[in-house]
């Protein structure tokens, strides 16, 4: 009996997927609170198979209270410290002044709600022009993600909600990335939120800089995916160097990363149909299985590394491959908005 609904549920959710009529704002609202409901549930569960290894938002909400006290986050955080993390801390404190208004929350209520706005924010957006992106939310990148309570989720949004541009600071690599990629406006509201974030910070830890870079300069797992195996091969995308996915991918290829897969979470606003979509979310399923069943280092700098090699073979190469297919002319970025159907254009003078 249960089989038979799963698998009802799985044949409305891929018809609703290869639909091409554009889908409804309440319609577009109701799925976003279902998956961003369901994707809160999984830090949850994390913190239940093991409480004492927290989600990585932790860091930011456990930062947060420590400059709220006058304290030095940097010194609490790490192997055996205050706050037992296994590595240093390197988040700039621009993260924990930017989720000041969840520090108020426990910590797990605090993940767990910065889980769910980030995603209803992505699962929203996205279906802008159809449903077949809701896909990306079936791949390891994102369930992976929002265990992990990353920012992957809500700076993916950003491309479609500039608002967010405020919020880049908190993970500056990343937001550097998809600044360049975004609109204008977009790039101002980073300019703005990061200008105010680092005065707040500053003011609460004028050191954290200098401690933020030291920490970041030791962290030897982390480096840009162009430099792990295989890497150079993305550069390729850039002979479609008119299209803005192709330098989505080769810009977010090129900074610093911890290389894991909720990194490549942006790279799944590339497929342009519900095919391209399924093969890229079967590329990056294998990859992860790859890793579960090859990788039994217990060096951290070496298994990232290797998880960095299946990253760009099974994510970063064949979102390449896809942009390498279409004409190198300017298009329309896949997260700008759709055309208005109701806006008819006047026909040329003859």
């Amino acid at each position: 009996m249960w089989l038979g609904r799963i698998d009802a549920a799985f044949d409305k959710l891929f018809s609703l997927a290869r639909s091409a009529a554009a889908p409804t704002r309440s319609a577009r609202l109701r799925a976003a609170v279902a998956i961003a409901s369901v994707a809160a549930l999984f830090p949850y569960i994390r913190y239940l198979h093991d409480p004492t290894h927290p989600a990585d938002f932790g860091l930011a909400w456990f930062g947060a209270h420590a400059l709220l006290n006058g304290a030095d986050p940097y010194v609490l955080i790490g192997p055996g410290k205050v706050y037992d993390w296994p590595w240093p801390l390197i988040y700039p404190a621009t993260a924990m002044v930017a989720v000041f208004p969840l520090a108020w929350m426990p910590q797990l209520a605090a993940t767990i709600t910065f889980v769910w706005i980030s995603t209803c924010l992505l699962a929203y957006h996205v279906t802008r022009a159809g449903w077949f992106r809701l896909l990306m939310f079936f791949t390891p990148a994102f369930v992976i993600a929002a265990g992990a309570a990353q920012w992957s989720p809500l700076l993916t949004a950003s491309l479609f909600m500039p608002v967010v541009g405020y919020f880049f600071a908190a993970k500056p690599n990343i937001g550097l990335a998809l600044a360049f990629c975004g609109s204008m406006k977009l790039r101002r509201n980073a300019l703005v939120g990061g200008v105010l974030l680092t005065a707040i910070s500053l003011a609460l830890l004028p050191s954290w800089p200098a401690e933020w870079i030291h920490s970041a300069r030791n962290a030897q797992y982390a480096g840009p995916p162009l430099g792990r195996l295989g890497g150079f091969v993305i550069l390729l995308v850039l002979l479609r160097w008119r299209r803005p996915e192709a330098w989505l991918v080769a810009v977010l290829a090129a900074v610093p990363q911890t290389t894991y897969w909720y990194e490549v979470l942006p790279l799944f606003l590339v497929p342009a149909s519900l095919g391209e979509m399924v093969a890229l979310a079967a590329a990056c399923s294998l990859g992860i299985l790859g890793e579960k069943m090859l990788l039994t280092t217990t060096d951290n700098v070496i298994f990232n590394r290797q998880v960095g090699a299946l990253l760009v073979a099974f994510v970063y190469l064949p979102a390449t491959v896809m942009i390498l297919r279409r004409p190198n002319i300017k298009a329309a970025a896949p997260w700008s908005d759709p055309p208005n159907p109701r806006i008819v254009p006047e026909p040329a003078p003859s």
